[in-house]
């Protein structure tokens, strides 16, 4: 067996890990909780871990519902929560995930300039561009499927080398256990082998057929996997259900301002260069790969087929990939003088300068997403209800705050974030809105026997959302305040009103 020797270019490869890893620890372990949305995903987890299968069927969420959804990420959760605590685990594991994309944009960006210098810095553009830190207080399944989907890119641009067709499917393979999310590099496949034929470049045999059959096999996997949900919802499937008065939150408009400021101005820059170079000066079929792939997550931006801050992040490490070829062409063009000595210079003038226009967005993204955890004194009051009432309660909160109600106060809730396979969900989201601002008793009682209610949580965000100290129309024969410190729990009397 021969000896690995380390190398000056693997010792920075590491400590730009490292430091990855340090900074985003750093900004989330101080922080005792996680957004709303994460306590879904340890719930599974949780699950996972004591009964060995994901909570398919769900007696809690929407007072009772099936969940469909890829497993894999909930299983890695739960198996490292086997040697930690969970919570630990739920932090821990995704910023590693998210680190280790260093390493592969690495490799990537390597393999299509040649130059290790290129590849490093574009391995440190990845570690801290402003829109990798968006998820520090998720636990975020992209965490493991971005960095899968970009080795998979990997490995397709290497698929005539030997082993790398089986890593291809054995990456799809884990990606369909993952998330859906692969369709994005599926289209982009498409969309590279149309343009390479456009420039009448020849394409690769073994590249289509492997291409074509990840694209069928993630197409029947998904068709199994989604079918009654698509039956259910139609069109509507593709946005997961959302209610139509929150599409507008999850799928913002793209705006110029908003890439800049979620890709950084340099990454944008070079990543713009490379396409006009590759298209008009030199091809390669390899940086088409990663044009392609930036090109329709553009598309998915702008057609609201991803969330905003979603599709920033596939953009950004796209733009980063190609920034690594621009560099490079810098560094060769330098080379070609009489003052190569330059280059050192150019190269660290191109890191202070990512860092100087990219330390702003980077504090403001890191600040934002970290305040929206929920606030102590909601989680009190939900552990008031799990301690103070029936399993069999139902516990009406914000949309936002369903997921929080199940994991804390372990009690139904009348909705969550997961609008899958959920009938009349624009309705569902109408009324408990109109349950925080309602002023007339009838109509509310009304809704509060509808949905079979036995509390509601004014949590202090609702008091925010709403502009509320209380609820108008709980008067004493019909409500009872509960609990009252910060947040307030009310609970429902059953009383019928003529």
């Amino acid at each position: 067996m021969k000896n690995i020797k380390i190398t000056k270019e693997h010792i920075t490869l590491a400590i730009i890990f490292i430091l990855v890893l340090a900074t985003r620890l750093f900004l989330v372990l101080p922080e005792k909780g996680f957004d709303y949305e994460a306590y879904d995903a340890l719930r599974q987890a949780g699950h996972i871990k004591e009964m060995g299968v994901p909570l398919f069927k769900d007696p809690l969420s929407y007072s009772g519902r099936v969940f469909v959804f890829p497993p894999l990420f909930y299983y890695v959760l739960a198996g490292f929560g086997f040697l930690m605590p969970l919570e630990l685990a739920a932090k821990l594991v995704p910023n590693i995930a998210f680190a280790m994309l260093v390493i592969v944009v690495y490799f990537i960006a390597k393999h299509l300039t040649k130059n290790k210098t290129a590849a490093l810095i574009a391995a440190f553009f990845s570690g801290f561009v402003p829109i990798i830190f968006y998820s520090l207080s998720q636990i975020s399944v992209y965490s493991l499927s971005l960095p899968l989907i970009f080795f998979l890119s990997y490995t397709f641009l290497r698929i005539e080398e030997k082993g790398f067709a089986t890593t291809s499917i054995i990456l799809i393979i884990l990606l369909l256990l993952t998330h859906t999310s692969v369709f994005i590099m599926l289209i982009s496949f498409i969309i590279y082998f149309i343009i390479l034929k456009l420039e009448k470049q020849e394409l690769s045999k073994k590249e289509v057929e492997i291409a074509l059959f990840l694209f069928f096999l993630t197409m029947w996997f998904n068709l199994l996997l989604y079918k009654k949900a698509f039956f259910l919802h139609g069109i509507r499937f593709i946005w997961q259900n959302i209610p139509l008065p929150l599409l507008s939150s999850y799928f913002e408009d793209i705006s110029f301002l908003g890439v800049i400021s979620a890709v950084g101005v340099l990454s944008l820059l070079l990543g713009v260069y490379a396409i006009y170079h590759v298209f008009f000066k030199t091809k390669s079929q390899a940086a088409t790969l990663y044009i392609s792939f930036a090109f329709i997550s553009f598309i998915m931006l702008w057609f609201k087929l991803l969330p905003l801050k979603i599709g920033l992040l596939f953009l950004s490490i796209n733009l980063i990939i190609l920034s690594a070829y621009s560099i490079k062409t810098i560094l060769v063009t330098i080379s070609k003088t009489k003052t190569p000595w330059l280059s050192k210079v150019v190269v660290l003038l191109i890191v202070a300068l990512f860092i100087l226009t990219s330390i702003a967005p980077f504090i403001m993204t890191a600040k934002s997403e970290t305040a929206k955890n929920p606030p102590l004194a909601d989680i009190r009051a939900l552990e008031w209800i799990k301690n103070n009432t029936r399993e069999k309660a139902v516990v009406l909160g914000r949309v936002e705050e369903g997921f929080l109600i199940t994991y804390v106060a372990k009690r139904k809730n009348v909705a969550d974030q997961n609008f899958l396979m959920i009938n009349n969900i624009d309705q569902r989201y109408r009324d408990i809105k109109l349950l925080f601002t309602l002023r007339l008793k009838s109509e509310a009682v009304r809704l509060f026997n509808d949905y079979r209610i036995d509390y509601i949580l004014l949590s202090t965000q609702s008091m925010k959302e709403y502009n509320l100290t209380k609820l108008f129309y709980a008067d004493q024969d019909c409500f009872d305040l509960v609990y009252r410190n910060q947040a307030m729990v009310y609970k429902f009397l059953r009383c019928d009103v003529e």
